[in-house]
């Protein structure tokens, strides 16, 4: 009788260290996915019909890659018309490659239903579209690119 004692123990040791090593197999996979792209520190400006605009949302949507998590980046240009891309997940700057941008106006009048806009849209409706956005390239050191709408 000890004797299957004994080896019911050696069973559910193997258990146990069966167990454990699922465990660890399965930690370690669930911290692996597709590896996030290098970002570089990028910025810039928006012109519009020549002059820096103010309040402008700037989204930078990069081209997919398969097998790599390219997040967006966004930023809001200041006084200047300036900007400085972060992501969404809080990094600072844009993936490298070629980017879809899409610009909104978070100064436009947005009229009730039914209303007419007093006054007409510094930003024409297409470059707020991911079929109409601008087309950018992120350079490899990254930098400022200019961002000029009519």
């Amino acid at each position: 009788m000890a004797t299957d004692h004994a080896s019911c123990g050696d069973r559910a040791d193997r258990l146990v260290a069966l167990v454990m090593a699922i465990a660890i197999v399965w930690t370690g996979a669930v911290g692996c996915g597709p590896p996030v792209a290098r970002l570089v520190p990028a910025g810039g400006i928006v012109l519009i019909g020549g002059e820096p605009a103010a309040d402008v949302s700037v989204q930078f949507l990069p081209d997919p890659l398969p097998g790599e998590v390219r997040p967006t980046s966004f930023a809001v240009t200041d006084a200047s018309g300036r900007f400085q891309l972060k992501t969404t997940e809080g990094g600072a700057g844009a993936v490298v490659g070629g980017h879809t941008v899409i610009l909104a106006d978070t100064l436009a009048e947005r009229p009730a239903q039914g209303e007419i806009a007093t006054r007409p849209p510094r930003i024409d409706a297409r470059f707020s579209t991911l079929a109409g956005g601008l087309r950018c390239g992120i350079a490899n050191e990254g930098g400022e690119v200019t961002l000029e709408l009519p």
